[in-house]
């Protein structure tokens, strides 16, 4: 049966389930493939229409036609390239992050005035960074607290 013939007699009202059984199929194998080759239902004109690319397969076996879709396109294949760069920044993001995690688990609340300058500066990099302020701020005051701690000459000292 060719692409034609299944798009016409759903376009005629005929069951999705009855063509799919005359094909050895399931209703929605059939459904996927047609979606795959190019063809989508169009609610306001109650068809099938085809919206893919190039010219329109009505002439083509099924399955001829869906062995040219997956040759034209591997989506497994972009889609494993995809992952594995969205791997790469996540993994580079946790290198970013690994050091800001604190090696003690005990905390306290503390209440702090900082300048709104200051304040919009932290905000902007915590929205930009997807790291929560206390981090930052943990990190930030440990990174002073060190050089604090070389450094003796240090204008903080009263």
């Amino acid at each position: 049966m060719t692409i034609g013939e299944i798009i016409d007699g759903l376009n005629r009202r005929e069951s999705i389930a009855i063509i799919a059984k005359r094909l050895e199929i399931s209703p929605y194998t059939l459904s996927k493939k047609l979606r795959l080759i190019g063809y989508e239902y169009d609610g306001e004109q109650k068809k099938r229409i085809f919206v893919g690319d190039g010219e329109e397969p009505r002439h083509l076996q099924l399955q001829e036609a869906t062995a040219l879709q997956y040759e034209k396109t591997d989506y497994q294949l972009l889609i494993y390239e995809q992952l594995q760069s969205i791997y790469e920044l996540l993994r580079k993001r946790e290198e970013v992050i690994a050091p800001i995690v604190s090696k003690s688990t005990e905390k306290k609340r503390r209440t702090f005035s900082i300048n709104t300058e200051i304040l919009a500066r932290l905000d902007l990099i915590s929205e930009l960074k997807g790291i929560q302020k206390s981090k930052l701020v943990e990190e930030a005051l440990q990174q002073f607290l060190q050089q604090y701690e070389v450094d003796k000459t240090s204008h903080f000292d009263n």
